[in-house]
């Protein structure tokens, strides 16, 4: 695979000057970092005190973690597992104070008079209600969805806990418009997923705003942060303006901030699967007995201004099909230090390391009896992953909020490829093919915002990012690369009423591919008591991955080209989101985007080979809409459906093999009285494979699959409860793929436990 200097030196050219450009760049950040960190004062407000308690409107239940806030300040409250709230040290006057809770509608209670030295007692009922969670992707800033202009889904803690899944990726598979394939059956190696027909490489993932993807390809461990981490999971469709590039979407990983809790909680955790050797019909797949074993333990607290989060989680796999297994690891730990009730500063590490071992084969008889696969190997592969990120944020005037974030990822793998008999398109029989390599980026953000009443909101800041990429022992003669990125960005809301304007903006600077400009402007209108009408146009891009510019792919018939640039898009999208009727809400979106200098396939200088090129237009289009009740007694019923047509116009072709047309549902219970949850989810696929590939991989899609979860909890004494767990898997016993070398396994079920000492 080694190419000539030339291929590379027109890319490399810019990207390797930058050395005293980064020299130079890469201190900014930690000097306004510590800049800000001495700048920080403590002061104390004399003032009032508001207190009390926050219960479910229906069923009477105290409700823990509601975000009490009052306009105009920066005083904020948490209810504790009894309902009950305190903020002290308010400036005396009359405010409007907020109680917001995921999966509750918003309750607002005026004209609240706080006097100084005084204690004044406001008590408040929520009633359950549907997408009224609140954000801290959309315009980077804590905000409620009732406010902002895109198309933005949350999983909440939750929805997580009570989801019949594996790991958290797959839970996004409970979302409309995300499809996420499971046809591995792996638990924790990064699965392929994709928002509105968008495939994997145009999704940006991070966690806590970090991001985590592998720079070669997009790829990343997203599924190997645990779930006990992580107060929600949100999902920005269609991309934003603040983040860059991420024309299909964002997924932000969200963890906890441990803080105001009496006792630390220990929480340990298990479960284990046993199945059987697997018929797999006429899949391209050998079933194989196995066992799933997964077990972990983590601990929450804090002490006074201290909180803190500690864990580690074991998974060992035999996988469903011949020579299949996987091993994880996950160590994860959070730290946070309140300074005062305006300051506090966060420091976030998790490792994940993770082994994987696979067979894959493709039977064709076009090519019998001297090759009856069109490949057949064996992958034997090792991949670690690190995120880091280091926080301080502070109110340094009123309604004035500085932040600023160290943030570190890097991913390493080694993946052994063993080429076995009998392929078309393999490598010669018993020789390995070894892949090495490394990326990290290291940077930050300093961000600022302004929020001197609920009519107005500035947000603005800057990211910078050193890139590096070391494919030396991918690619013959690959020098190491150094990409430096920076960009500004700024988000400002001014709201009339009910009605709520967005302006945003980003100026994308990389030494590898230039600059790129991101505007958006956007509006959301709060109709009567429970109905929002959203609007949104911005510009997105996608930069080319690395792979299309440095190595070839595809066994060696298509070439790299270092002169690729950004794909760009002009992204539309409208919806509303309605819950007037107390337990039926509807929600309808739809999305048009514009695509130019879309990257495909081209040929070559060189007789008979091929190269990618900025060649097309792609006119990217479709709907989602969801039906659901929420009745008071603990029972949710959803359904929903998602469609996407993207057309390369340049030819009038209609991409294929993405998901056309999606339907989903599920059934929720939760009975909090008895602490029994039951969880039954269901999904239909139709990928719209090509005519020239459904005899290749002869999918098996529009099936529907449906996987339960059961849990029982049960109050063993004042500090500890234990749940009880099962899970079962495509429960009809479907034959299922979208591609016959990698089936959907058979029905199976796992069980487990978590007991929990506080």
């Amino acid at each position: 695979m080694a190419q000539p200097d030339v291929i590379f030196r027109p890319f490399l050219k810019n990207v390797l000057r930058e050395e005293d450009f980064m020299r130079k760049t890469i201190r900014i950040l930690p000097i306004i970092f510590l800049l800000l960190l001495l700048s920080f004062s403590s002061w104390a407000q004399t003032g009032g005190t508001l207190k009390g308690k926050v219960v479910d409107a229906n069923e009477k239940f105290a409700l823990p973690t509601v975000r009490v806030s009052l306009e105009k300040t920066n005083r904020t409250g948490v209810t504790d597992a009894e309902g009950n709230f305190l903020i002290k040290n308010i400036p005396a006057g009359t405010y409007r104070v907020t109680f917001e809770l995921s999966g509750y509608l918003i309750e607002t209670k005026k004209d609240v008079t706080i006097q100084a030295g005084e204690t004044t007692e406001l008590d408040a009922s929520m009633r359950m209600g549907f997408a009224h969670e609140t954000t801290v992707t959309a315009r980077r800033e804590m905000e409620s969805l009732q406010k902002v202009p895109q198309n933005v889904e949350v999983l909440t803690e939750t929805e997580l806990r009570t989801a019949p899944t594996l790991n958290v990726v797959q839970a996004l598979n409970n979302i409309a418009g995300v499809d996420v394939e499971t046809g591995s059956g792996l638990t924790t190696v990064g699965t392929f997923m994709s928002i509105n027909g968008y495939d994997d490489v145009y999704i940006k993932k991070m966690v806590d705003g970090v991001d985590v993807t592998a720079i070669v390809t997009n790829w990343s461990l997203l599924s190997a942060y645990p779930q006990e981490m992580l107060e929600q999971v949100e999902v920005v469709k269609g991309g934003s303006a603040v983040w860059g590039a991420s024309m299909g979407g964002i997924i932000n990983l969200v963890t906890k901030r441990p803080r105001g809790l009496e006792r630390p909680i220990l929480t340990l955790t298990g479960s284990l699967a046993s199945f059987g050797a697997m018929d797999f019909g006429n899949a391209s797949a050998i079933g194989q007995s196995g066992d799933l074993q997964r077990y972990g333990a983590n601990i929450i607290g804090s002490h006074k201004k201290f909180g803190y989060m500690l864990g580690a989680k074991r998974d060992d796999h035999k996988l469903f099909t011949d020579f299949g297994t996987e091993k994880n690891f996950n160590l994860f730990s959070k730290f946070g230090y309140d300074f005062n009730d305006t300051t506090y500063l966060d420091f976030l590490y998790s490792y994940n390391k993770v082994s994987v071992t696979g067979h894959s084969f493709l039977e064709t008889d076009a090519f019998l009896p001297y090759f009856p696969f069109y490949w057949n190997y064996q992958d034997d592969a090792d991949s670690s992953s690190q995120a880091a990120s280091l926080k301080l944020s502070s109110m340094v005037l009123p309604g004035f909020n500085l932040e600023a974030q160290l943030k570190f990822n890097r991913m390493d793998g080694n993946f052994d490829r063993i080429w076995l008999e009998g392929g078309i398109i393999n490598g010669p029989a018993g020789t390995v093919d070894t892949s090495l390599f490394n990326d990290q980026r290291i940077g930050g953000t300093v961000k600022g915002s302004y929020n001197p009443s609920t009519q107005f909101s500035l947000v603005a800041g800057m990211d910078y990012y050193r890139i590096r990429a070391d494919f030396s022992k991918m690619i013959t003669d690959q020098p190491i690369i150094y990409v430096d990125s920076w960009a500004p960005f700024t988000s400002l809301e001014y709201r009339v009423g009910p009605l709520g304007l967005h302006l945003g903006a980003r100026y994308d600077y990389d030494s590898s591919f230039g600059s790129q400009l991101s505007p958006s402007i956007g509006a959301n209108l709060n109709l009567m008591k429970s109905t929002i009408l959203r609007a949104n146009v911005g510009r997105t891009f996608k930069v080319p991955d690395l792979w299309y510019t440095l190595g070839e792919s595809y066994v060696d018939l298509i070439l790299p080209n270092p002169d690729l640039k950004p794909e760009r898009a002009w992204a539309y999208s409208v919806g509303f989101e309605s819950q007037e009727l107390q337990y039926l809400w509807v929600k309808m979106s739809l999305y048009y985007h514009d695509m130019r200098d879309g990257i495909v396939r081209v040929p070559a200088d060189q007789e008979g080979r091929y190269t990618w090129g900025n060649a097309t237009q792609f006119i990217r289009k479709g709907y989602e809409g969801e039906v659901g009740v929420q009745a008071p007694f603990g029972l949710q019923v959803y359904v929903s459906t998602n469609y996407n047509k993207h057309e390369n116009k340049s030819d009038g072709v209609i991409l294929q093999w993405i998901p056309t047309r999606t339907n989903k549902a599920g059934i929720r219970y939760i009975n909090k009285k008895f602490d029994l949850t039951a969880n039954l989810r269901g999904r239909w696929i139709w990928w719209n494979e090509s005519d020239d590939l459904i005899g290749l991989f002869e999918p098996r899609d529009k099936i529907w699959m449906f996987d339960l979860r059961l849990s029982k909890g049960f109050h063993l004494s004042d500090h500890i409860s234990l749940s009880l767990i099962v899970d079962v898997f495509n429960i009809t016993d479907q034959l299922y793929w979208d591609r016959k070398d990698a089936p959907n396994p058979r029905r199976w079920a796992q069980a487990g436990f978590e007991v929990k000492f506080n």
